[in-house]
């Protein structure tokens, strides 16, 4: 064999042991396509904001004991309204979110839906109002009532959000029920018609507590920070059903004897907004 032959076996068989070793020490990659449906997660979620009232109406009942020789005992059943009144809020929430809903393939448009377990509480705020007696008896018997109100509001919501793998916001909408806690602490019913400075109806017992139904719809958008970290802001609409409270009677040695005062307040309802920041675990 000539030595130009044996060179180029030799250089053949160095070419393809070459190529051969590369194939073998390459590493072997796959393309994995995103999940259409990945699995589910919970979250934690801390927030905060600004609410306010509508009117509501508000009405308190009792009786007083004039004596026979100035008519006998007065009846008081004393309607009115309170004025709004705005206030902050805090919270928190765990959540579960469940796996994606493919309904736009095209797109790659997907639902979530979640559901929620929050609290929050509505910082104290004194309403007030002008309730009036309608009675024969006197020409007036107007009162003007403040009620400092407390609640803590408890709810298990819904949650529906619109996802794109392409986008960093995610839009959402909720509905939610549950409960509330409604106190009032330091109430004071003033008669001013015919005027009785210095009293207040509810001296010898001013707080009470009652429980409420409590309803809430919310609409937000969150934004991705990272795959664990997210904000939100959202506007909630806030529904807490009326509200009953016992006060205690007026106690005073130049006011005549009274019942235990009774006092309403129909349903309330609160514009809200709302920001945070939610942690997926």
């Amino acid at each position: 064999m000539s030595l130009r032959m044996i060179k180029k076996s030799l250089y053949t068989s160095i070419f393809f042991s070459v190529l051969a070793n590369s194939a073998f020490a390459a590493p072997i990659t796959s393309v994995k396509s995103p999940a259409i449906n990945p699995p589910g997660n919970f979250y934690l979620g801390v927030f905060g904001g600004d609410g306010s009232s509508g009117q509501f109406h508000a009405s308190q009942f009792g009786s007083a004991f004039f004596p026979e020789a100035a008519g006998g005992p007065l009846a008081v059943n004393a309607f009115g309204h309170t004025k709004s009144q705005s206030g902050w809020l805090a919270g928190a929430q765990v959540g579960y979110q469940a796996r994606d809903i493919l309904f736009n393939s095209s797109l790659d448009w997907r639902v979530t839906p979640a559901i929620e377990l929050e609290g929050y509480y509505l910082g104290n705020r004194s309403f007030t109002g002008d309730l009036i007696n309608n009675t024969t008896r006197v020409p007036e018997h107007d009162f003007v009532v403040t009620y400092p109100m407390k609640r803590s509001v408890f709810l298990t919501s819904a949650v529906l959000s619109l996802n794109n793998p392409c986008y960093l916001f995610h839009p959402y909408i909720g509905v939610g029920f549950g409960g509330a806690i409604v106190e009032i602490s330091g109430a004071d019913s003033t008669q001013v018609a015919p005027a009785e400075p210095g009293i207040n109806h509810y001296n010898s017992n001013t707080s009470d507590t009652s429980p409420a139904f409590a309803g809430q719809v919310k609409a937000g958008l969150s934004y991705d920070l990272n795959e664990y970290v997210s904000l939100f802001a959202e506007y909630r609409w806030l529904y807490l059903s009326s509200t009953h409270f016992a006060f205690g009677s007026t106690d005073y040695p130049t006011h005549v004897a009274t019942t235990n005062w009774q006092v309403k307040i129909d349903s309330q309802r609160y514009n809200m907004g709302v920001a945070g920041i939610r942690f997926n675990l």
